[in-house]
């Protein structure tokens, strides 16, 4: 369950962000930037809580909620962020960032599978591939275009 701990800064530092809402219209760069902050800061604080409610005690049924929890934070993050209509010239790193989450959500299933199976090995496998997963490299390109379109993630919002 360390590697857990490990993975959850890693995750939320790609995700540095938070979701609003989307209305008609695109959004300004700025107010973009200003949703994903908002959207970031309900998943910042879901692992938060997924990570202080973890230790090296933790039963592997434990371990598999939590991780449904950290799935069920990122489904909700990446409906959220879908529901934000971006500037039109970062729409394809927005995609990029709301399939990413998705396919993280994916990984966080398959170590919850394995944590209640007792599967170790492939629990370990699991968490240990976070960070180099499909979905978190995704993240990653999808933060780096945002960035080089101008877009700044502001933590002062609505």
């Amino acid at each position: 369950m360390r590697r857990l701990l490990i993975v959850v800064p890693v995750l939320l530092a790609l995700v540095a962000g938070g979701c609003g809402g989307g209305g008609s219209k695109p959004a300004s760069k700025d107010e973009y930037g200003k949703q994903l902050a908002q959207a970031g800061q309900t998943l910042q604080k879901t692992f938060a809580d997924i990570s202080d409610q973890t230790g090296s005690g933790t039963s592997a049924k434990e371990i598999a909620s939590r991780l449904d929890r950290g799935a069920a934070a990122l489904d909700q993050a990446a409906t959220k962020f879908a529901a934000i209509k971006p500037p039109s010239d970062v729409k394809p790193a927005h995609q990029k960032l709301v399939d990413g989450l998705k396919e993280l959500a994916g990984v966080f299933r398959q170590g919850s599978a394995a944590a209640r199976k007792n599967d170790t090995a492939n629990l370990t496998k699991s968490l240990q591939g976070l960070s180099t997963s499909d979905g978190v490299k995704k993240i990653n390109e999808a933060q780096q275009e945002l960035k080089a379109k101008g877009i700044t993630v502001s933590s002062t919002g609505k």
